[in-house]
């Protein structure tokens, strides 16, 4: 191991203790040693994966633009085919990020980049999700038809993957679905979608509980 491979090692694993330990700000000065030191190799994978991990520790801190700058960095890391899968879930936190501070059309370009990315992958349990997220950014910009479109096909599109989220958005176009007019909404779930079941679902009164996705 190198010199500069254990000085990465000590700070990082200083940063999980000292996240561990609810220490954020401390856990944030580690990775930033530890990013000092990579920044003078050529290890771009650790890079990517120590500023995601920045931007995790400043999401849980509800600080969502620092989180961003982190996870807009992390994706020009993670540009190598071993990393592919890492800079996805890197761009979901990337997408998020943006809407959290208002930024809607970097959300909406993130959302696009993902979907290209998911259809070349054939990951369809994300571009499924991918898709639904981006109607709700769409349908808050106003486009309350097209986002529900979009929302429809993102959740077919985690039907046909068997993918766990597919219950947490079916919530989420409920919520949007109550705030048009109930006829345009059950026009929307007849035209846009084939499967009884999902639009028994779907038309379902939404409860308490569904909580407010934005």
């Amino acid at each position: 191991m190198s010199p500069e491979e254990q000085k990465v090692l000590e700070y990082y694993s200083k940063a999980q203790e000292a996240r561990q330990a609810g220490d954020p700000v401390a856990a944030l000065n580690h990775l930033r040693a530890c990013l000092e030191v990579l920044r003078l190799t050529t290890d771009r994978l650790s890079q990517g994966r120590v500023c995601a991990l920045m931007g995790d520790i400043h999401s849980a801190a509800n600080e969502p633009a620092e989180a961003l700058a982190c996870f807009e960095l992390a994706a020009t890391c993670l540009t190598g085919v071993e990393a592919k899968r890492e800079r996805l879930m890197v761009m979901f936190r990337v997408a998020q990020a943006a809407r959290s501070v208002g930024q809607e059309a970097k959300a909406l370009e993130t959302y696009d980049e993902i979907i290209r990315v998911t259809q070349a992958l054939r990951d369809v349990r994300s571009e499924g999700m991918a898709r639904a997220l981006r109607g709700e950014v769409v349908f808050n910009r106003g486009g309350q038809t097209d986002g529900l479109h979009q929302m429809l096909l993102g959740v077919t599109r985690l039907r046909t993957a068997k993918a766990p989220e597919m219950e947490m958005i079916i919530e989420h176009i409920r919520h949007y679905g109550s705030q048009i007019p109930r006829k345009q909404y059950e026009e929307l779930l007849e035209d846009g979608l084939d499967s009884y079941n999902l639009k028994k679902k779907l038309l379902a009164e939404p409860t308490p509980a569904d909580a407010d996705p934005k």
